[in-house]
């Protein structure tokens, strides 16, 4: 399919405003394309203009060569998301409590930090790093050993950062960014989620052991209130970052009115301090802009990062006018960078889009499971 990229920055438009501004050009242009077909073929001018010659001063080349260079990434999508079960569960929700109002991006967001924690590496993939390991390029061994310490540790917690839309309570404000920590291990959700699915009543009624429905009813009755608690924390969490109250939107009006140099060297302490960084600017981006109007042509949302060094990953979220919803990840972690400078490209092309299609088959097979879960009963 062709398709027109916009590239717009972050610094002047949102994902929202992003999107808005991409469906005014494309329809401007569609306008002008079709009044254009109305007109006379035009005549090519006798004499074609010709090109200017420029060329920079030394002094912007220098300023353009020792400029800082932008963090070298790879990037991946996945359109396999299951749209029709997330909204199928969603209305389960509903029927089953009003407490239980998670939004999609709830549980996108929800999935991305049990993903976090239970990735682990395809065969494939590790037969492709290991196969670097082996080869004679400059470095290789290192690579390959950080990448795999990489694929394979655990994280406990995954430090995200999510947009969101400011205009509602202040029209001239845009974003309220907020960082989010999924409190996993508090709610107990990873452990209540395997137990619910273990001691689900599978056999036919007759056989159906008493003890083992009351053991369900009992562990679907915590598991299900949990993820009531997980959407209130979400709930009330947005509520402060749209009313600027956010650490994240607290520390960007407090460093706005100090001195430059100032202003550089506290922005640099989270870069400093994990724990800092975690609370005020994440470790990943996480941008739904949602669905887009049927009428609309876009396909793709690719999201971005700021300058911080520690933020790895940026995915990006669009459900398109025909109900698909796309998912873009740009990868940043360490290695990769080490992975193009040895011409690598191909592996480290392979290693993002694995761990994003891993995240996606997840994702689809863990609301499989909710929705399995939300609609079982005993009395059934």
């Amino acid at each position: 399919r062709r398709t027109f990229v916009f590239d717009q920055s972050h610094i002047y438009f949102d994902g929202t405003w992003g999107a808005a501004l991409a469906e005014i050009m494309t329809n401007e242009a569609l306008s002008w394309a079709s009044y254009f077909s109305t007109r006379p073929k035009a005549v090519p001018a006798a004499q074609a203009p010709v090109p200017l010659s420029l060329r920079m001063p030394p002094v912007v080349e220098q300023v353009v060569a020792s400029a800082t260079r932008s963090t070298p990434e790879v990037t991946a999508e996945n359109t396999q998301a299951d749209l029709r079960e997330l909204v199928q569960l969603r209305q389960d929700f509903k029927q089953r409590s009003d407490l239980l109002n998670l939004t999609v991006n709830d549980l996108l967001i929800l999935y991305r930090a049990i993903h976090a924690q239970t990735y682990r590496p395809s065969a494939e993939l590790i037969e492709a790093v290991e196969k670097l390991q082996r080869s004679r390029k400059k470095n290789a061994r290192a690579i390959a050993q950080e990448i795999l310490s990489s694929l394979r540790a655990q994280e406990e917690h995954t430090a995200i950062l999510i947009p969101v839309d400011g205009s509602k309570r202040l029209p001239r404000e845009r974003v309220y960014p907020i960082t989010f920590d999924v409190p996993l291990v508090e709610l107990k959700l990873l452990n209540l989620h395997d137990s619910v699915l273990a001691s689900l009543p599978d056999a036919p009624k007759r056989k159906r052991s008493k003890v083992k429905s009351e053991t369900f009813e009992q562990l679907q009755r915590e598991y299900l209130g949990a993820l009531a608690g997980f959407g209130v924390v979400m709930s009330r969490a947005k509520e402060i970052a749209i009313a600027g109250k956010s650490a994240s939107v607290s520390t960007i009006k407090l460093l706005a009115h100090m001195a430059e140099p100032l202003q550089r060297f506290l922005n640099s302490f989270p870069d400093r301090f994990d724990l800092l960084n975690d609370i005020i600017k994440g470790r990943e981006v996480f941008s739904n802009v949602g669905a887009v109007a049927p009428s609309s042509s876009l396909l793709r949302f690719i999201t971005a990062k700021d300058d911080n060094e520690k933020k790895m990953l940026a995915w990006g979220v669009l459900t398109d006018a025909e109900g698909i919803m796309v998912i873009t990840l740009r990868d940043f972690r360490p290695y990769v960078a080490r992975l193009l400078e040895i011409q690598q490209n191909k592996l480290a092309q392979q290693i993002a889009q694995e761990y994003l299609d891993s995240y996606v088959i997840g994702f689809n097979q863990y609301i499989r499971d909710l929705s399995l879960i939300v609609r079982t009963s005993h009395q059934a």
